[in-house]
């Protein structure tokens, strides 16, 4: 295969705008609606509650792995920490359009489940959950969408060479 292209995201910005979407978020979430924190989260439970936002971010890397694995051999992915983020890279090219469903699984499966328990349960600490649920999986897509949006500019024949925050563009010869 023959390189024709690559797609790079400054991680550092794709954080920043991560982080002011949340803000706008939860502006909107919380200062808009009914949706209040639990009484019981207080104290020790913000800690409880900061892993459960880290747990989130492991996830969306994981659902990146599940949603890859429909495309390549399991043994072809990996993840690994870097500054600020996890990222996933892959071992093989994917087909375009199956990089593309690959990269934006987690944001929407995520902001799926945080809608469907936010509109499905009564329970204050349900809606709370599944409201910051949402937020964390709508807004830890920013650089996921952003590195599909580079990708989109090249033809749906090419494969894409994931590399975490950067992809190579290769054509067959």
């Amino acid at each position: 295969m023959k390189k024709i292209g690559y797609g790079k995201i400054n991680i550092y910005l794709a954080s920043f705008i991560a982080i002011a979407i949340f803000v706008l978020c939860f502006l909107l979430t919380f200062r808009g609606s009914n949706i209040v924190r639990p009484s019981w989260v207080r104290g020790v439970y913000y800690f409880v509650f900061f892993l459960y936002v880290i747990s989130l971010l492991l996830i969306h890397e994981f659902i990146h792995i599940i949603a890859a694995s429909f495309f390549m051999p399991i043994r072809d992915i990996s993840l690994r920490f870097k500054i600020l983020v996890w990222e996933v890279r892959m071992a093989k090219p994917l087909k375009r359009n199956h990089y593309l469903l690959t990269s934006l699984a987690p944001g929407f499966v995520l902001s799926l489940a945080g809608v469907i328990l936010l509109l499905t349960f009564s329970s204050m600490s349900v809606k709370y959950f599944s409201a910051y649920l949402f937020m964390v999986g709508f807004c830890s897509a920013t650089g996921d969408a952003m590195l599909v949006l580079k990708a989109l500019k090249f033809p749906k024949e090419c494969y894409i060479l994931d590399k975490g925050a950067e992809f190579d563009v290769l054509k067959e010869e």
